[in-house]
């Protein structure tokens, strides 16, 4: 059976069985349960209802793994409960953090397995309100959600690719009270995690870390120092065809820039060299060495790093093991991902070293990981050091015979490298939000893969907004910048800085942020440069708005987020776990908050025992 048959066969099976009783608050609707969907390679499908085992509000699904086997392609689980109808009062939430009210006929939009950044997913309808815990098997799946004839259907899909599965199936679905909103359905997920040692508080961190405490009430700031052309003419590169490299920032213009932090008042900050290796950015991975000559070489690589701490920066850098580059002197396909086939896993896109290939997260532990982090502790980085792309995607399956990994072993393996990472220098911070991470995670350079701009949503109509699920998860646990348009915010549109704000973002600041040739930059047209002095002080003038801003905001990033809501369309209320409040106005007119103005287009704080503090 065709996949869309199989889904219209699947909603016209669920049309008229929405509950239309309103269960007890937190209570498990009588008689609810999962249709459990297979799909084969040879394309049958079956459908069975499975039976859940409720204790107290949460009612339970557990699949053995031999139950499913071998030669399935997905696996389906439709909720009963899971439904909605055009015009309900109440919304669904992806695991991305976007939300959709009950107000289209039909539609579609899903959290791939690249989206499906927390294992977790909820729903308030007329009915019931709930939150989805996958507990198992999260590494494989998307989340769905879709509306058909006016009827709307959340299910989740776990791609096998006719793998057997590699543990069980297990799904919890906690039921919350009526009035519960997506706050308490991330509060439920938050629990879990700190419950089982997932994931461990920063003020609990700091003390073993004290990279980490600096970090937290610090800003960020990105320097690209050198690249190759982007997207690479020359995909295979050698060192007979190897694209010319362009030093945009040398070490020396490096210290230029600290030293002009202090002269305006940027007395501190952790400074993050990028493309500072062999070929500048994604120049050689997963070679470093030797550091780039056409930007001083190593001897001025050592004299930056030690300038930079004895003005009182911290300084790591960038580093890349998920992928390989055939310029690299090592590369070798031994230790690469294969396929089934035994055939290489190229990325989709073309970088500064040409066409990189994935690597296997337990040979970049062998055999570059262990030595390089201690490398970087002799060079005297410390801080949170910068691995690319680990926590932006899925943990990756190898297939190769040698160095097999499933979903889950690659991200044990990827965790390694995080703790010799931490041990080493200090502490990690990676791309995305994918919290398989959690444990080691410190920073994520940005939570949403999103820009900020007009129609944004224009090709998912069912989704209305983003709210900060991933923050409301892991504010106080893991440092973050939320958007991809957050960065750089003081040179950007003003309302990037109010949703910064909003969702209690820490600062990342990024030199050279648009390096792309003739390609739209994900992290936006808007830059800071320095090839001129002039350059280089508004550049800082720039990161010194964001500085001073933060020092009103900071101490915030050891407190959990425990609410979010809207008073207004347009007005935001944030509540942190000590108390504090942020209220923040996208409007165009004055908010009055118990008493006090919130301006137009700005915020304000509230404290529970402190003279407010506005913007």
């Amino acid at each position: 059976m065709c996949r869309m048959h199989l889904r219209q066969l699947l909603f016209a099976c669920f049309l008229g069985s929405i509950p239309a009783v309103l269960v007890a608050d937190g209570v498990v609707p009588h008689d609810c349960h999962v249709k459990v969907v297979r799909v084969f390679t040879d394309g049958h499908a079956d459908t069975n209802a499975a039976e859940l085992a409720v204790s107290g509000s949460t009612a339970s699904l557990k699949i053995p793994a031999t139950q499913i086997g071998k030669g399935c392609v997905r696996v389906e689980l439709w909720p009963d409960f899971a439904a909605a109808k055009k015009g309900d009062a109440g919304y669904f939430l992806l695991p991305d953090g976007r939300l959709g009210t009950f107000r289209e006929k039909s539609g579609k939009v899903a959290a791939g397995e690249s989206q499906n950044y927390m294992p977790f997913y909820g729903m308030k309808t007329p009915s019931c309100v709930f939150a989805a815990v996958a507990k198992s098997m999260q590494w494989r799946y998307s989340t769905h959600a879709e509306a058909v004839e006016g009827i709307y259907r959340m299910y989740t899909a776990y791609h096998l690719n006719g793998d057997a599965p590699y543990e069980d199936f297990e799904t919890a679905y906690t039921f919350l009270p009526s009035e519960a909103e997506y706050p308490q359905m991330a509060r439920v997920y938050r629990d879990w995690q700190l419950s089982r040692g997932a994931c461990k508080p920063i003020l609990e961190r700091m003390k073993s870390q004290p990279e980490l405490a600096l970090a937290a009430t610090n800003i960020e700031v990105r320097v690209r120092q050198a690249w190759k052309p982007v997207p690479s003419p020359v995909p295979y590169q050698t060192r007979f065809n190897e694209p010319p490299v362009h030093p945009a920032v040398t070490f020396e213009r490096c210290g230029d820039i600290l030293r002009e932090f202090k002269r305006q008042g940027v007395n501190h900050a952790e400074m993050c060299l990028v493309g500072w290796n062999k070929g500048g950015h994604d120049g050689a991975y997963p070679q470093l060495f030797p550091v780039e000559p056409s930007l001083g070489g190593e001897a001025k690589m050592r004299t930056l790093i030690a300038d930079a701490s004895a003005l009182g920066f911290q300084i790591v850098c960038h580093t890349c093991f998920y992928s390989a580059y055939t310029i690299a002197d090592d590369f070798d396909e031994e230790y690469l991902l294969k396929e089934k086939d035994g055939s290489l896993q190229p990325s989709h896109m073309d970088w500064g070293g040409g066409r990189p290939f994935r690597t296997c997260p337990q040979r970049a532990y062998e055999r570059y990981a262990r030595k390089n982090m201690q490398m970087m502790k002799d060079l005297g980085f410390h801080g949170l050091h910068y691995h690319d792309v680990y926590s932006i995607l899925e943990p990756r399956i190898c297939y190769d015979p040698r160095h097999p990994c499933n979903p889950r072993q690659s991200l044990d393996w990827y965790v390694k490298q995080m703790e010799v990472t931490r041990d080493a220098v200090g502490g990690t911070q990676s791309e995305g939000p994918f919290d398989g991470f959690a444990g080691n995670l410190d920073y994520c350079m940005y939570v949403y893969f999103f820009p900020l701009e007009p129609n944004d949503y224009a090709k998912t109509p069912l989704v209305d907004r983003h709210v900060p699920l991933f923050q409301l998860v892991y504010h106080g646990i893991i440092l973050s910048n939320p958007f991809t348009g957050t960065l750089n915010y003081p040179v950007k549109a003003p309302h990037k800085r109010l949703k910064f704000v909003e969702f209690g973002g820490r600062p990342l600041f990024v030199w050279y942020a648009n390096f792309l040739t003739g390609k739209s930059n994900w992290m936006g047209q808007e830059d800071l440069t320095c090839a001129t002095d002039e350059e280089l002080r508004a550049g800082v003038a720039a990161i010194k708005k964001g500085y001073d801003e933060f020092e009103k905001l900071a101490d915030l990033q050891f407190a959990l987020m425990d609410d979010h809501r809207l008073l207004t369309p347009t007005v935001s209320l944030t509540t942190y776990s000590q108390g504090t409040r942020v209220v923040v106005n996208h409007g165009s007119v004055p908010y009055v908050f118990e008493g006090a103005e919130v301006p137009a287009g700005n915020w304000r704080r509230f404290d529970r025992s402190a003279k407010n503090a506005a913007e």
